[in-house]
Order: structure tokens, then C-alpha cells, then sequence
């Protein structure tokens, strides 16, 4: 997903394209990436979580090599709707049900499978940078597939009942019987519960100030102001690195303090953050950007374990599909913000508003969440 503001970047430098030519297929990547979680979590408890798992990466392996065909038709269509499908079938809802299913207190072990997403989200942008110096924009494309192909044969060869005990799992969640009309008939009753639309609002302005930004806009912006890929690329690493002890935290302390609090800590934070940044992305990488990508990544996905504690804590069994839902309100705030974002580099040729306005959007969502709609006391009984 984060190889989208990467390519940006190189198919500007080497085939003349603008931040125009990807816009379109970014927005509608980020946006089904979050609107395919509810029906790819509804599927695993229909037909079984592997055969949903392995359906998802051939989808996104045929996607990133559709992407390869030099042709801007092709490579919005390809990484708007393949690659999107791909990844939003094994997104956050995936590790929410997952985490709904094994444990009790959900907030340290969303912590970490959050933190395992985003790292690999972030880490392996440096090598995919190198790779697309030397190699050129498809490089990148082409080594996703290649990891795509090894996951595959890893989880045909691993997930199963001898090696796994997925079956398990699987079987104790197993609806043969249910339709794709269930998962509007759980939508219509979260969306007559005025805490979903709190939790959904925030969240939305959640998605808005990460995925938006840095998925899309910030390698582009900093190649802009004369930052080399392959620095900005680092910068993204030392994010990615820094979202581990971030996101495992902030799910530890979700058990344990009030989540509203803690949420607008976290938004104020990232908030001033993005306001920083526009003052120091002028200048060469030095102590004052590797200090931005410190603060912004220890809170970049910290909101995402208290929002899914909240939502376990507030429609009980329900928790993981709710959160899905409202994990589509955080893509398509990214969706939209990422528009926003590749509108005015285009316009004004600079990103430099960008940062003041996701910045606002942070400081009003740290007041959104301190709403008393946005309480954690359950609306039905929690399944012990």
C-alpha cells in the first residue's frame, strides 16, 4: 500500500507524468481498501478464513502486475480496484477479528498485529527505493510480487489444522448460512447508534492525517523540495520502525486507562507534529526531519488498538464487523485527502498546505473524542 507516493515519484522522474496521473487510482485504492473489510470479514466466517486469505493475494499479485503495463488507464484501473481489493480484504479488520476471537482485553494483541502491518507497510521502502533507482518503477511492483508469491505458498503449505489450529478458530465463527444482505443488516444497526458515527467521524480524520499523507503525499512533497527519494524513503523507515513501540503501547495502555483520553492525546500529538513539518521539509535531512519521523510515528497508528477496544467494548461480539465499517470511514478519509493533497501540488506546485489543514483536522477529532457520545459503556452485553 505505502508504494503508492514511491511510484508517484518515479513515474514523475521517469516517464513525465504529474501527481494528476496516479490521484485517481491512490483515492480509490485507499477507499476500497477500507470498504472491502466488512465483506472480506463476512466471507472468512462464511467459506473460511485461508480460502479468503489466499483469494486476496492472488488478487493483489495479478493487480501489481497489471500495474507494470505503462499506460496510466491501466495502472489507476489496476491499483485502484486490484490492488485495493488485495489489501483491504487483510487489513486492521482482519487483525480485529482475530484478536476478538482469541482474547479477552483485545488492546495488546491489536497492538501488535497492527504493528506488524504497518511495519511491513514501512520497512521495506528503502530497499523498494534502491530498487527502483537502479531498475526503474517497475522494480518495486515486480518484488511485491515476488513476496506475494512466497506468502502464498507459505500459507497453502502452514495454515492449516495440523500445523496452525486455524481450523479451530475458523469453525467457531464458521456462518454457512449467512449472506452478503447480514452485512448491511449489522450496518443498519450500528448506524442508528450515534456512538458508531462519533467513533466513525474521528476515525475517518484518523485516516486523513496518515494514509493520506504519508502513503501518497509525503515521498512526492519531499522529492518536491529537493529530498531525494531514496532520504525520504529512510525517513518513511525510521516511521515504520517507530510505529512498533507506538502501536503495542498504546494497545497496553487501552486496557488500562480511559481510551477517550488517550485518543486525544494521540490526535494532539500527531497533530502538532504535521504542523512542524512544513517549516523543516525545506531543508536537507538532518536532526529536525529523523525528529518528525520519531514523534509522528510513535503516534501514526496509535488510535487504531483503542478504537477497536472501543468498539469490542461497545457492541460486544459485533465489535470486529463495526470496526470494519468504520475502518471504511478511515480510508476514505486517506482517499480524500490524498485527492486533496495530489489537487493542490498540482494547482500550487508544493504540498504545503497540505500539512496545515491535516494538522487542524488532528486538533478537531482530539475533541471529538472526548465527545460523551463517544463513551465506552456498552450499548449490548459483551459475549464472555
Amino acid at each position: 500500500m505505502t508504494l503508492s507516493g514511491l511510484l508517484t515519484s518515479q513515474l514523475i522522474e521517469e516517464l513525465g507524468w504529474t501527481t494528476l496521473s496516479t490521484t485517481v487510482g491512490i483515492t480509490i485504492n485507499m477507499i476500497l481498501y477500507g470498504a472491502t473489510a466488512p465483506f472480506a470479514i463476512h466471507s472468512m466466517e462464511k467459506y473460511g478464513i485461508k480460502k479468503i486469505v489466499v483469494l486476496s493475494l492472488v488478487v493483489l499479485c495479478v493487480g501489481a502486475l497489471v500495474c507494470t503495463i505503462n499506460s496510466k488507464i491501466v495502472f489507476n484501473l489496476a491499483w485502484g480496484i486490484l490492488v485495493g481489493l488485495g489489501c483491504g480484504a487483510l487489513t486492521m479488520s482482519f487483525g480485529a477479528l482475530f484478536a476478538r476471537s482469541w482474547f479477552k482485553r483485545t488492546g495488546l494483541p491489536t497492538g501488535i498485529l497492527t504493528a506488524s502491518a504497518v511495519t511491513g507497510q514501512f520497512v521495506l521502502l528503502p530497499g523498494w527505493a534502491k530498487l527502483a533507482n537502479e531498475f526503474g518503477w517497475r522494480a518495486p511492483l515486480i518484488g511485491c510480487v515476488v513476496l506475494t508469491v512466497i506468502t502464498l505458498l507459505v500459507i497453502c503449505l502452514l495454515l492449516n489444522e495440523k500445523r496452525s489450529a486455524i481450523r479451530t478458530v475458523t469453525a467457531y465463527h464458521l456462518k454457512p448460512d449467512s449472506t452478503f444482505v447480514d452485512v448491511f443488516v449489522n450496518l443498519k444497526t450500528f448506524v442508528k447508534n450515534k456512538k458508531f458515527w462519533v467513533i466513525a467521524l474521528a476515525f475517518g480524520m484518523c485516516g486523513a492525517t496518515t494514509n493520506g499523507l504519508m502513503w501518497s503525499s509525503f515521498t512526492p512533497a519531499a522529492n518536491m523540495e529537493g529530498i531525494p527519494i531514496a532520504d525520504a524513503s529512510y525517513l518513511l523507515l525510521i516511521v515504520g520502525v517507530l510505529n512498533i513501540p507506538g502501536t503495542i503501547g498504546a494497545g497496553w495502555l487501552s486496557d488500562r486507562i480511559n481510551k477517550q483520553a488517550l485518543l486525544s492525546v494521540i490526535f494532539i500529538l500527531r497533530g502538532a507534529s504535521l504542523i512542524w513539518l512544513p517549516f523543516i521539509l525545506t531543508q536537507p535531512v538532518g536532526w529536525e526531519l529523523i525528529a518528525f519521523a520519531v514523534v509522528f510515528g510513535v503516534f501514526d497508528v496509535a488510535t487504531v488498538p483503542p478504537v477497536i477496544n472501543l468498539c469490542n467494548q461497545i457492541f460486544g461480539d459485533q465489535g470486529p464487523s463495526a470496526f470494519s465499517w468504520i475502518n471504511v470511514a478511515h480510508q476514505l478519509g486517506a482517499g480524500l485527502v490524498a485527492l486533496t493533497g495530489g489537487m493542490i501540488a498540482f494547482i500550487t506546485g508544493s504540498y504545503y498546505m497540505l500539512w496545515f489543514i491535516a494538522g487542524g483536522l488532528c486538533f478537531i477529532a482530539a475533541v471529538i473524542v472526548l465527545s460523551p457520545y463517544h463513551s465506552e459503556q456498552p450499548v449490548q452485553s459483551v459475549s464472555p
